[in-house]
């Protein structure tokens, strides 16, 4: 009898597992898609700013795997950080 009520307790935990992480909204992703994909650091900024609200915590441009990215830290009107990744190329 102890082994037929595990698999049932097992299903009942899944799928609450499921229930709950469906429940959940989906953060924003830090990757924002902008009208023009090739720009300056300053005009990705003001995208970022704009399409947030956000402040702007710091903002820089990197060398990742052979392309140009700008890394901006944004303060979210929510209070929590978020770092967004647009193509500088």
């Amino acid at each position: 009898m102890k082994n037929s009520i595990s698999p049932v307790i097992f299903f009942i935990l899944i799928s609450l597992m499921s229930a709950v992480s469906q429940a959940n909204p989906q953060r924003p992703s830090p990757y924002i898609q902008l009208a023009q994909a090739s720009q300056n650091l300053d005009s990705a900024v003001q995208s970022v700013k704009q399409q947030t609200g956000g402040r702007i915590l710091s903002a820089k441009t990197i060398n990742k795997n052979g392309l140009r990215v700008h890394k901006i830290k944004v303060l979210l009107p929510s209070g929590k950080v978020q770092v967004f990744s647009i193509n500088a190329q």
